[in-house]
């Protein structure tokens, strides 16, 4: 069985990498954009003697590309996606990107297209406060209400089952929540907001989908290799902190922050007014915390893993160690 891995450089491709060797795939193509990280290839090359690994460099935004890419591919695993930019950037480079994957992949018969999504295309914001947040929650329409990323991520899900209904494939979706590690940033919107000098706290009480890193690339190649056909899997961890849990070990362990709390009614409310003055204004102070915003991401939800922990998923480092690892990286690159 041969498997394509785009996004390969990236802060999880290259721990998924890792997990599909460790679960066994013998034929590994790791894609990147340009060329693979220094000792990437020969790492895991050295860690999998056994195993054919290879790179293939392609830009998704360039059709012809990409069908060399995927000759011979049985499973492609799709991490690649915009993270950065501008609205159009990110448009670009994760559903035009995907479209002409696919589009390659189809003319390539490929058979199985495992995809990395996120917790963002998720339409939380009438699921009441407490409730399970698990696979049933439908996805998102459309997901601009969110913002250019749950926009790119909603529209690619959307093409994917588009996908799916033309040419057959069998598909798996994962979405990861919030995924941190070595080398990850410090502060998921979920916790809070740096500004004016100041750490704005946001999530409070509400409990931090975390995933880390190693954990997540395990959990995209136990389902990109025994996940159900048509499926989608949460990623999460177990034992997660609260947002100002996190918040505190990070004040303890990494840096010390002048912060401000800002309780749930207050941050509805600047939302609200923030809405109108961006309405009135006609976009003169972007409205990003919309009151849709504030009430899908910034209240307490229950976040199960029992259906990713069916198909055999377990939870490799445990939280506690796992956010200890990530805060004494977080520290060395902040002294």
């Amino acid at each position: 069985m041969t498997v394509l891995l785009t996004g390969a450089a990236g802060f999880l491709g290259r721990r998924i990498a890792d997990s599909l060797l460790a679960a066994g795939v013998q034929d590994l193509r790791i894609h990147v954009r340009r060329t693979a990280p220094p000792g990437l290839l020969e790492g895991l090359q050295r860690d999998y003697p056994d195993a054919n690994v290879s790179v293939v460099a392609a830009n998704l935004l360039h059709r012809h590309d990409l069908t060399p890419m995927l000759e011979g591919v049985d499973v492609l695993v799709h991490a690649a996606a915009g993270m950065r930019g501008s609205a159009a950037d990110m448009f670009a480079n994760t559903v035009v990107g995907t479209r002409n994957l696919l589009d390659a992949a189809a003319a390539a018969h490929v058979r199985r297209v495992v995809m990395v999504s996120s917790f963002a295309v998720y339409q939380t914001a009438s699921l009441p406060t407490g409730a399970a947040h698990d696979e049933t929650v439908p996805v998102e329409p459309i997901g601009i209400d969110k913002g250019p990323y749950a926009h790119a991520k909603t529209r690619q899900e959307h093409l994917l089952d588009e996908y799916r209904e033309r040419y057959g494939f069998e598909t798996v979706v994962l979405r990861p929540g919030v995924i941190y590690g070595p080398g990850g940033g410090a502060f998921s919107n979920r916790v809070g907001i740096g500004a004016m000098g100041l750490f704005f706290s946001l999530g409070g009480r509400a409990p931090l989908p975390l995933t880390y890193v190693d954990n997540c690339a395990d959990a995209i190649a136990c389902a990109a290799l025994g996940g159900a056909d048509g499926q989608a899997y949460n990623v999460v961890d177990d034992d997660i902190p609260t947002c100002s849990q996190y918040l505190r070990a990070y004040r303890r362990q990494v840096a010390r922050l002048r912060v401000l709390p800002v309780p749930y009614p207050v941050f509805m409310l600047g939302a609200k007014i923030l809405l109108r003055y961006h309405r009135w204004s006609k976009g003169q102070l972007p409205a990003v915390f919309t009151p849709y915003v504030v009430r899908s991401m910034y209240r307490r939800f229950e976040y199960p893993n029992g259906k990713l922990k069916a198909i055999g998923w377990q939870q490799r480092v445990p939280t506690d160690i796992g956010l200890e690892r990530a805060f004494e990286d977080l520290a060395k690159r902040a002294g």
